[in-house]
């Protein structure tokens, strides 16, 4: 088996969509009140209209951890820790993305690879 998707609740469905759009760059393949789908490669993230936000990170592989954290930091994103090089050989950072959700950023770094 592999993972194909992930659902994740949010409160404010047009303002999370809004929020990978500006953020991220990606456009719903469909969305509708109920639901989006927002496909980031072979991974699809579906975010679903729902009276309380789901607690979750979101993680992304980066192969530049500090370029794609200035980024989404200069397209608006709140920082929640800065990148920071971990005992586990990656680098990593942290963003508040919409609701509930946490945005984590992960570069392995040449000795962990």
């Amino acid at each position: 088996m592999t993972i194909s998707h992930v659902h994740c609740r949010v409160k404010d469905l047009s303002g999370a969509v809004q929020w990978f759009t500006s953020r991220c760059g990606v456009v719903p393949s469909f969305s509708d009140a109920r639901m989006a789908v927002l496909e980031f490669g072979p991974f699809t993230l579906i975010l679903d209209a729902g009276s309380d936000d789901s607690v979750a990170t979101i993680g992304f592989n980066s192969l530049d951890c500090h370029a794609d954290f200035t980024a989404l930091v200069g397209r608006g994103a709140q920082v929640v820790q800065p990148p920071q090089d971990r005992p586990y050989g990656a680098r990593v950072a942290y963003l508040q993305g919409p609701g509930a959700l946490t945005i984590e950023l992960e570069q392995l770094l040449p000795s962990a690879v």
